[in-house]
């Protein structure tokens, strides 16, 4: 009896575990549209797509900010530009392309780059503000403002 108990659980904490990326995966229709936050927009991560491509723009108006991001795929990142860059801010493809780390130091303005996904069927974001997990109500996805449940999160292409 006690090994059928604990052969149940097992089997029920294997699915829970099994659903936790279908749990924190985010549609892309939720992104969709053109960027549209400005100067006045709250501290945060704003995350767009439209015409096949990406922007990622990072805001922190006065107090200063460290915005760290690592997006993963199966595809490859490519025609990746970078818009409105301080000095010491990164935007490096790692891992044969696979990869996109990003560091921005941003305060009174928007940093953010461009990229296109080829071949990838999922986007794996992990964002962070000043070295901790930035809350997901922090993170903003399309022209309405639309929050991930989950953050890291994926974004299903």
């Amino acid at each position: 009896m006690r090994k059928s108990a604990f052969a149940s659980l097992i089997a029920i904490a294997v699915l829970l575990l099994a659903m936790v990326p279908i749990a924190s995966a985010a549609p892309l229709s939720a992104a969709e549209g053109t960027p549209n936050d400005t100067d006045s927009s709250p501290t945060g991560y704003y995350i767009f797509h439209h015409d096949e491509s990406f922007d990622i723009h990072t805001h922190g108006p006065g107090t200063q900010h460290d915005f760290d991001a690592v997006l993963r795929t199966g595809g490859i990142f490519d025609q990746v530009t970078v818009q409105h860059l301080e000095n010491g801010d990164t935007a490096d493809i790692r891992d044969g392309g696979h990869e996109l780390v990003l560091h921005f130091h941003t305060y009174g303005g928007i940093d953010g780059v461009h990229f296109v996904v080829h071949n990838g069927d999922k986007l794996h974001l992990n964002l962070k503000l000043d070295d901790t997990l930035i809350p997901t109500t922090e993170i903003y996805m399309g022209p309405e403002g639309k929050n991930p449940k989950h953050n890291p999160f994926t974004l299903v292409l």
